[in-house]
Order: structure tokens, then C-alpha cells, then sequence
């Protein structure tokens, strides 16, 4: 790994020891050109915000980050997300939500919206931190 420093806004950043994932993340989504109307995704938590957005971040680390997939991230230093949940819906009598809108509050004005599989799964839910968790769901409530 090789330390590479990058320029942004007229302020030095200096990333020690990138990964193959930061430094590829960062080589492919600095270089795309400003696309105002597009939108990107984080796959974590189903949020679109603007592409730009993605461009505009300093690191690859940073860019990861907003995209949901800095889990992948192997540099040095890190602190590793050490909580990763993924939840299965069921009503009172055990029965599946399957394809049904959620919304899980992590609480501090946070969200994530999505909808179940047909086995009744819900998106991952990854933190550095333990979180209370309050799932929505079909007009039902659960705690976890």
C-alpha cells in the first residue's frame, strides 16, 4: 500500500496506506464528469443523494463511505464496523413479511427505509457502535 495525498478545495489530504477499495473507488468516481440531476445510492441504508455528492468527497475512503460499501475497506487503521444486523420480519402468528416497506430508526433522527425479500429480510444494518433499533413495519412495531 502507498501513501498518496490529495488535493481538494485548496486543502492537503494526506491518506496513509489506501487500499485496493479506497484507491480504485477514488481513481473511478473523482474522474466522472459533474452530472447535476444524477443520483447514487448507498446500499447500507437506501439513500439517494446527489452524484456530485460522491465526486466532491476527498478520499476513497470517504467516497466508500457515502456508497455503503466501506465495509469492504482493508487499509490500516480502520475502525471496523463490529455490528452487522439483518433482520427477519414475521407477524403474531409467525407468518413472513415478505415484499413488505419497513423503516428501521437508529435512532438521533437516522433512518433506513426499505422493503423486505421474500423471505422477510431487511437490509443490513451495520454500526462501530451498538445501537437500540426500532423496526416499522405493515403498520406493526418491534424493538430489537
Amino acid at each position: 500500500m502507498e501513501m498518496q495525498t490529495l488535493k481538494s478545495n485548496d486543502t492537503d489530504w494526506t491518506v496513509e496506506e489506501e487500499c485496493g477499495v479506497c484507491r480504485v473507488t477514488y481513481s473511478i468516481y473523482s474522474n466522472f464528469p459533474s452530472m447535476p440531476s444524477a443520483q447514487a445510492l448507498n446500499v447500507e441504508t437506501g439513500e439517494f443523494f446527489t452524484f456530485d455528492r460522491v465526486r466532491s468527497l476527498p478520499t476513497g475512503y470517504a467516497m466508500a463511505e457515502a456508497l455503503g460499501y466501506d465495509w469492504a475497506c482493508n487499509c490500516r487503521g480502520r475502525p471496523q464496523k463490529r455490528f452487522d444486523e439483518q433482520f427477519t420480519l414475521r407477524d403474531d402468528n409467525g407468518r413472513l413479511f415478505a415484499n413488505v416497506r419497513y423503516r428501521i430508526d437508529t435512532g438521533g433522527g437516522k433512518f433506513i427505509n426499505g422493503t423486505t425479500d421474500a423471505t422477510g429480510r431487511t437490509l443490513r444494518v451495520r454500526s462501530r457502535v451498538a445501537l437500540g433499533l426500532r423496526i416499522y413495519a405493515s403498520g406493526a412495531i418491534g424493538n430489537e
